[in-house]
Formats: C-alpha cells, structure tokens, sequence
C-alpha cells in the first residue's frame, strides 16, 4: 500500500507518494475544488507510476487547504489525514508573556521538526533519543524549534514572534502595531497587512524566495542582511533553551538550497554548534515519516 503527501503551496500542489521502497515526486498547478483537470492530471502522474487509486492506504497533507484536500482523498476513494500545527510538549514557562491577558500559543508544524531531527541522528549514528538539536525551517514561512531527544520543547515562527519572511513580518514594534490597528478599519484587514503584505513582498515586491538573491531593488543588501541577523539572533535564543548544550544546528528549507545565504547564516552561529543543511522545503517527507509513525501506532 502507498501513501500519498500533499503539501499546498505558493500557487502549486506539491505531491509526494511513497510504499516504502521507493519516493517519486511532482508539483501541479494549485487547483480550486472541482477543477477535473488536477484530478485528470494526478490520476495520470499515478498511472505513469503503476499506481492506482486502491493502492493508495491514504492521503496526508498539512492544514494549509483542508478543504482541497479532503476533495482530493474524495476523488481518490482514500482517507485523508490531516496534520495541524503543534504545540511544543516542553512549552510550559515559554507560555508565559509579560501579561496575564496574553499567552504565547507555541504552534508550529512540529512534525517537521521531529523528522529532521530524527534524519540528522540517524546520518550521525547518533541516538536520537539522547541529542539536543536547534532545527530551523526556512521558507515561505519560517519554523524554529528546540528539540531534546524527540520533545519539541520551544517553538517560533514568521506568523508570531520569528523573523520576517516571504510576506509575513515576523516580530514587530509594539507602539507601530498599535498605529496600525488604530488606522485600520476592522482586525482582518491589519492581519492582512501583517501577513501578507510584510516581510520580502512588502519590501522588495517579491513573489517568491529565488528573487531574493537576484533582486536589484532599491535596499535589497540590506534587507538580505537583516533577514540573516534576524534569522541568527533566534537561532541563539533557542540555544538558551537547551542551556547551550547544542549538537547541532539544523537547517531546512527553500532558502538553504543559495550556498551564499548558508554560508553568511553559518558564519554567525557555528560557534554555538555545528551546522548541516538539509536544503528545500521538508514538508513532504515529514509528512510521509508521520504517516509511516501513525501507521505503527
């Protein structure tokens, strides 16, 4: 039996299937629901494969289109799994603010994190159970964790209180916030700004992660550079939560895969631990390896 992953994202539908004995990929057009091409074209994709839709056990895909994605498993006649945002299990003083009126929500797609943690021990004949890893998504939207053994016991992401990223602004001034809640007219439209109209988009006008490093925009050096400062100081903050006892830094995401960014971004933290790259978007085969996990449970 197989397994089928989708993962939503940047106007594609990035699919994955797998049995075990082998991992083949592909990315379609993002489809609205309905659309008989998507369904014409993946059931293809899958006949190409010798796979058909009995063979599949189920399909697994992140939160992001939960209504794509039940259509998608209603096409092909299998469950659909979908996997939500995490809270850290170590996540009990982080919770605190700085006012009882507010509580950190400590959410991220920690099946991620858990995957690449378990992938680095295993290339390091380490047991997993036993490291201390700071694991660091970066993409369209960014992902930091700290992790003991398998526990994720901190997270942040560009959505809350991380770095900026591909539109979402990430940690913001408190006073700015405040102004521009006070000049909007309703909440909607100033999460819309915050997280769709910040980060690289807002101030660069990029659409996606390759133009950074092309970008000739007026500011385009600086803002590369704050985004790898950013990026560094939580890397650090991260390693306070293991008390500085770090056995690596990881890191992911379609914004590893520029050997100039790695390189500036490892120049500021390989002093805390050393750091390995595992380049692209890992959301795939984390899902593929929660599958596999939930199936054995």
């Amino acid at each position: 039996m197989a397994i089928l992953a989708i993962n939503p994202r940047l106007g594609t539908l990035q699919v994955a299937v797998s049995n075990g004995n082998y991992y083949e990929t592909s990315t379609f057009p993002l489809p609205t629901i309905g659309d008989s091409m998507i369904e014409e074209t993946l059931l293809s994709w899958l006949e190409e494969l010798e796979i058909s839709p009995s063979d599949l056990q189920q399909v697994i895909t992140s939160n992001r289109e939960p209504e794509l994605s039940a259509w998608l498993g209603s096409i092909l006649h299998v469950p659909v799994q979908i996997m939500e945002p995490g809270q850290a299990a170590g996540c009990t003083q982080a919770l605190v603010t700085g006012t009882p009126h507010l509580q950190r929500r400590c959410l991220a797609d920690t099946y991620i994190f858990t995957h690449l943690a378990w992938a680095e021990a295993a290339l390091r004949q380490l047991n997993a159970e036993e490291t201390n890893f700071i694991v660091v998504h970066l993409d369209e939207e960014h992902q930091f964790a700290a992790l003991q053994g398998q526990t994720v016991l901190d997270v942040l992401t560009s959505q809350d209180e991380g770095p900026f990223a591909l539109r979402q602004s990430g940690a913001l001034p408190f006073d700015g916030v405040l102004d521009l809640c006070m000049e909007a007219t309703n909440r909607e439209e100033v999460l819309h700004t915050l997280h769709h109209e910040g980060g690289l988009a807002g101030y660069l006008g990029l659409a996606d992660l390759e133009e950074l490093w092309f970008s000739t925009a007026e500011g385009s050096a600086l803002v590369r550079e704050a985004l790898i400062y950013q990026i560094a100081k939580e890397i650090g903050a991260l390693a306070t939560v293991l008390s500085g006892n770090v056995d690596g830094i990881i890191l992911s995401g379609d914004l590893t895969k520029y050997k100039p960014f790695v390189e500036s971004l490892s120049e500021r933290i390989d002093f805390i631990a050393p750091v390995s790259v595992h380049p692209g978007n890992q959301t795939l085969p984390a899902l593929l390896a929660r599958s596999k996990v939930s199936s054995e449970e």
